[in-house]
C-alpha cells in the first residue's frame, strides 16, 4: 500500500488517511491526559472516564495507523505532537508556562520528529 500510494496518483487521498488518524490519535491523547489532570489524582470520578475513553481511542487508532506505516516515524510524530498540544493546552486552560525555553524545546521536537521522517 505505501508503495503504491507514490506511484498511483488516484490512490493519495486515501494514503493521506493514516497522517489524518495520527493528528486525531494525538488529540484523543491529549484529551485523556487533560482529563488526568481535571481528575485531581484520581479523586474526582467522572473525568476518569475521559481518561479511559481518551487513551483507548487514541491507542486504537494508532494500531490502525502502524499497519500501514512505519513505527519509528510515527511513534516519534504521535509523541512530539502530543507534547506540543499538551504544553499548549496547558497553557490555555491552566496558564502554565509559555517561555522561550519551552518554544526551543518543540521546535527541536518537531526538527527531531521531521529528521527522523526524512530517515525512513
Amino acid at each position: 500500500m505505501i508503495v503504491s500510494c507514490f506511484l498511483l496518483p488516484f490512490l493519495r487521498e486515501v494514503c493521506m488517511l493514516p497522517y489524518l488518524m495520527i493528528c486525531v490519535s494525538v488529540v484523543f491523547e491529549v484529551f485523556g491526559d487533560t482529563m488526568m489532570k481535571v481528575s485531581d489524582g484520581f479523586r474526582r470520578k467522572l473525568p476518569i472516564i475521559g481518561v479511559v475513553v481518551g487513551y483507548a481511542v487514541s491507542f486504537w487508532m494508532m494500531s490502525h495507523v502502524l499497519l500501514q506505516l512505519p513505527l519509528g516515524p510515527v511513534y516519534a510524530a504521535w509523541t512530539g505532537l502530543g507534547i506540543a498540544l499538551t504544553a499548549v493546552v496547558g497553557h490555555i486552560l491552566w496558564n502554565e508556562g509559555f517561555n522561550a525555553k519551552k518554544i526551543i524545546g518543540l521546535v527541536a521536537i518537531i526538527i527531531g520528529v521531521a529528521l527522523l521522517k526524512l530517515g525512513v
